[in-house]
């Protein structure tokens, strides 16, 4: 499985970028947290799995770190005793509150970067979701560690939806061609955290495929959710070319049946991938 979708991660060496573009910071772009909810949501299987790494009651808490609108902190704030969700971004915190469990009790909304929001440990598990690439971690993980309970982990959570290898490949050439984000690579982050000494690898699971049904447009506003498919830095004139170009694609991966539409809706999947340890100061 191919676990990172096109393209978020232009960084090219661990928990750093050689840019100075500041690439997680554009998650704070309203016309992003928009249509962040548009992505396919993590597959039921992958919720199950984090709220058992948690462990048994009590003392089930857990950080979500780099949160976003909270998909993950909300899901899991149910099966958990508590749930701290940090991110940098007040506008995908204030948008997470308004979408559903966003309100739960057990869910507290925390504004800051992994490098220094207030913390509330200790955390029986701490995860984050396609977010640990946004962050430094010659800082991060050691706090993660300090705030991590005995035999807590960490849980780096990835998910895949570019559809079939045809959509897969046509789509990157897409985002080749017209993506603000000029550095991007496909990264094994946790891979790096082993190799760096922050992480021992206990375990991973594929979890899915699970069903998505998005419309052309709904698909097209996921990418724009992206940092590679980011409205505002493309432009009116790029985006009008970006969205023309994977109508154009869609259409044709349907006529070419490597792509099913029942109605008005695409028939394509989502599949997440945990890969949880220890992590080490």
């Amino acid at each position: 499985m191919s676990t990172k979708s096109l393209p978020d991660d232009p960084s090219e060496a661990p928990g750093h970028t050689d840019t100075d573009t500041d690439y997680g910071g554009w998650f704070q772009d309203e016309l992003i947290v928009e249509v962040y909810d548009r992505r396919p949501p993590y597959p039921e299987e992958l919720i199950r799995l984090l709220a058992d790494l948690a462990g048994d009651a009590p003392h089930r808490t857990v950080l979500d770190i780099g949160c976003g609108t909270g998909e993950l902190a909300r899901r899991i704030a149910p099966l958990a005793d508590r749930v701290d969700a940090v991110d940098r971004s007040a506008a995908m915190l204030a948008r997470g509150r308004e979408l559903p469990g966003g309100d739960n009790p057990n869910l507290r909304w925390r504004q800051g970067t992994a490098e220094d929001a207030e913390l509330d440990p200790p955390y029986a598990l701490i995860t984050a979701g396609q977010s640990l690439h946004w962050m430094d971690w010659d800082i991060a993980l050691p706090r993660f560690a300090l705030a991590a309970a005995p035999n807590a982990v960490l849980a780096v959570v990835e998910r895949s939806w570019d559809g079939p290898p045809a959509m897969s490949s046509q789509l990157g050439e897409i985002f080749s061609r017209l993506s603000p984000v000029r550095e991007y690579r496909r990264r094994d982050v946790p891979g790096e955290l082993e190799r760096h000494g922050h992480f021992t690898k206990l375990g991973e699971r594929v979890c899915g495929p699970e069903a998505w049904h998005p419309t052309v447009e709904e698909f097209i506003e996921a990418r724009h959710s992206q940092a590679g498919g980011s409205r505002t830095h493309m432009g009116e004139a790029t985006v009008a070319e970006f969205d023309r170009a994977v109508r154009d694609l869609l259409d044709d991966l349907v006529a070419a049946g490597d792509v099913r539409r029942v109605g008005d809706r695409l028939d394509l999947s989502v599949e997440g991938q945990v890969t949880w340890g220890r992590l080490h100061l």
